[in-house]
């Protein structure tokens, strides 16, 4: 089996913007798979800065784990976002998350989440046999994750519904994201 890794998928018209992927989309996945999804926005461009080299660590760690099937991350510096939906077999996510650089990150690095002005976003659900599009990922995670508006808990989360019409993601005015 190839070992998988990330590959960088540039866009020459957007110098400040990058997508990363891990592995292959084209999978099978297994019933109990389970699709985490965590975007930050409304960062400034120091925590953008913070949470891009934060990131590396944690993919370092991605990179070993042997249930992580597939992975994407995008973000932005001048947008100032950070968005991050990973596929799981599902005993694999929960001891990533509270383990080495990822758990590390969480505890030090929470600033970068909830301070100021920031917006955290979180889900995690039971795949429902398809990887969402990282432009669904982010609609997913916006309508139905858990919501902290500068640290202060908006809304709890909410399992999808699919086949529920999710609406084309609605541009605020302080921030554009571009997919």
């Amino acid at each position: 089996m190839e070992k998988k890794k990330f590959v960088a998928h540039s866009n020459p018209e957007d110098k400040f913007g990058g997508l990363l992927s891990f592995g292959s989309r084209d999978i099978i996945l297994p019933q109990d798979a389970i699709i985490s999804i965590t975007l930050g926005e409304q960062f400034t461009t120091w925590k953008t800065v913070v949470n891009a080299i934060v990131s590396q660590f944690v993919m370092k760690q991605m990179k070993k784990s042997e249930g992580l099937l597939y992975a994407e991350l995008k973000g932005h510096l001048t947008e100032g976002y950070g968005l991050t939906m990973s596929v799981w077999d599902s005993k694999s996510m929960v001891p990533f998350r509270d383990k080495g650089p990822h758990k590390f990150a969480m505890r030090f690095f929470s600033w970068v989440f909830y301070g100021g002005k920031s917006q955290a976003y979180f889900l995690t659900y039971k795949a429902n046999g398809s990887i969402p599009s990282i432009e669904e990922a982010y609609t997913l995670v916006k309508k139905y994750g858990k919501h902290y508006n500068g640290g202060k808990l908006e809304r709890s989360a909410k399992k999808p519904i699919f086949g529920d019409h999710i609406p084309p993601r609605e541009e605020s005015s302080k921030t554009i994201v571009r997919f």
